[in-house]
């Protein structure tokens, strides 16, 4: 991996990755976890995608400390965390970039990437936050 010169709550325009239809291993939450570091200048290893998306674990869960990543209490979520998700899985393997302001931006399964209100519904399903560089 590839480590650039980073500060928390450096601005990424990521409206370039807003629309992009899903596409397993192309285009869904962890792709976008990593195009969105990719414009901070963070440069993320890609990894094979679970066959089962259903039961198996996340990429994320099991990469994070390889890609510098520390987890935080969900209190003190900021700009540009990730947060992992359990959303109709039987393990949290969603995952979205926390932009601030309410706002998540993420690729949902079969659906358009987006960015949208950090609502009550995805605060429950939120199982744990991670932040680069910590």
């Amino acid at each position: 991996m590839v480590r650039l010169p980073y500060t928390t709550g450096s601005m990424a325009d990521y409206k370039s990755l807003v629309g992009r239809q899903w596409l397993y291993g192309k285009f869904d939450c962890y792709t976008i976890v990593r195009d969105y570091y990719k414009l901070l200048g963070i440069i993320m290893p890609d990894y094979e995608r679970p066959k089962d998306l259903i039961t198996s674990k996340s990429i994320f869960l099991d990469q994070a400390k390889n890609c510098n990543f520390k987890q935080v209490n969900f209190e003190e979520r900021s700009k540009d965390d990730v947060l992992i998700m359990k959303l109709g899985t039987k393990n949290p393997m969603h995952a979205a970039i926390f932009l601030g302001d309410n706002r998540i931006l993420h690729q949902k399964y079969e659906s358009l990437s987006c960015t949208e209100n950090y609502s009550v519904y995805y605060r429950r399903s939120t199982k744990a936050v991670f932040r680069y560089g910590k």
